[in-house]
């Protein structure tokens, strides 16, 4: 039996994972100089992307309860709308909250903090 010669294990031998380069005969890399001109690119510096931004405000809910007979109503008028319960009570809240806003002078009315009153 022949003993052949074998490279003896150390960290040397080890590369990063798309690093390893081929040897030649000396045991040496042949692209160790390039190597050393060229910065790798997991170790050049990342730009630094913004932040995401903020995920949209989800809606709210709230439950309102009403009679039969209104439920029916509202029923009736979302298919001759052509919308949903929903839409209709969500566009009557508005039209409700923007009269109100004019009764108090402020469209927060008075959930800021600029101390709103009645009137201005």
């Amino acid at each position: 039996m022949s003993s052949a010669k074998f490279a003896s294990i150390t960290a040397s031998l080890l590369a990063r994972k798309g690093e390893a380069q081929p040897w030649n005969s000396m045991g040496n890399s042949l692209a160790t100089q390039e190597a050393e001109k060229v910065p790798l690119a997991w170790r050049a510096p990342l730009a630094v992307a913004p932040p995401p931004p903020p995920p949209p405000a989800k809606d709210k809910s709230c439950a309102v309860h009403m009679s039969a007979h209104d439920y029916e109503r509202l029923g009736i008028l979302a298919v001759k709308s052509d919308v949903s319960r929903q839409q209709l009570l969500k566009d009557a809240l508005a039209q409700f909250l923007a009269g109100k806003a004019k009764d108090y002078g402020c469209v927060c009315l008075g959930a800021c903090n600029r101390n709103c009153a009645p009137g201005g």
